[in-house]
């Protein structure tokens, strides 16, 4: 039985990669970040290795790998090409049945002149998890990032110490209903 979860975020620098760690980590799972931007400043794939202490056995190759630290629409253009999610594809084969994927930004970050990284998360089918901070705004933001998600949430991870942002701990009683969230109907 195979077991993938897509990670996405509220905003920029909220913890997706070091999420992604996390989860590769414990689940001995495969990590795949399927469109990259910013590899002037590193990959998250290399990141996400150093991490969970994972080899290149446990990682997927990007698809589309860009310099400049923005949007992978913009990036694309920049380097004078589009980005098909006709040629992104979920692997055929892993060595496990764990696998993580992480988006490129936000749901709502475009891809290319049409499509957007709700795009790819619908594709794949996969459940998500809302990478999250616990200050104000998040309830809105984790929720609007669930939703949109269209596949269900499969659970909120508030990255940042509630100590050190303003923000309620315990918005995640109040996001996780929101967000669309669905139980696994085995775990039901």
């Amino acid at each position: 039985m195979r077991h993938h979860f897509f990670i996405t975020g509220t905003d920029a620098g909220v913890g997706k990669t070091v999420l992604s760690a996390l989860l590769c980590a414990a689940l001995d799972a495969v990590y795949w970040k399927p469109i990259q931007t910013g590899t002037l400043e590193g990959s998250d794939r290399v990141t996400v290795m150093r991490l969970a202490g994972i080899g290149t056995d446990r990682t997927l190759d990007e698809v589309y790998k860009f310099v400049p630290p923005v949007s992978p629409d913009l990036a694309a253009r920049w380097a004078g090409v589009e980005i098909d999610l006709g040629r992104i594809s979920m692997p055929n084969s892993l060595i496990n049945d764990w696998l993580i994927v992480e988006g490129a930004g936000g749901v709502l970050v475009p891809i290319n002149q049409k499509q957007f990284v709700l795009d790819l998360m619908v594709k794949f089918k996969l459940p998500v998890i809302v990478a999250a901070r616990s200050a104000l705004g998040t309830v809105n933001h984790a929720a609007d990032a669930g939703r949109a998600a269209c596949c269900g949430t499969a659970g909120a991870w508030r990255s940042a110490d509630w100590r050190s942002e303003p923000g309620e701990p315990r918005n995640h009683r109040t996001v996780r209903p929101r967000a669309g969230h669905r139980r696994n109907s085995q775990a039901a």
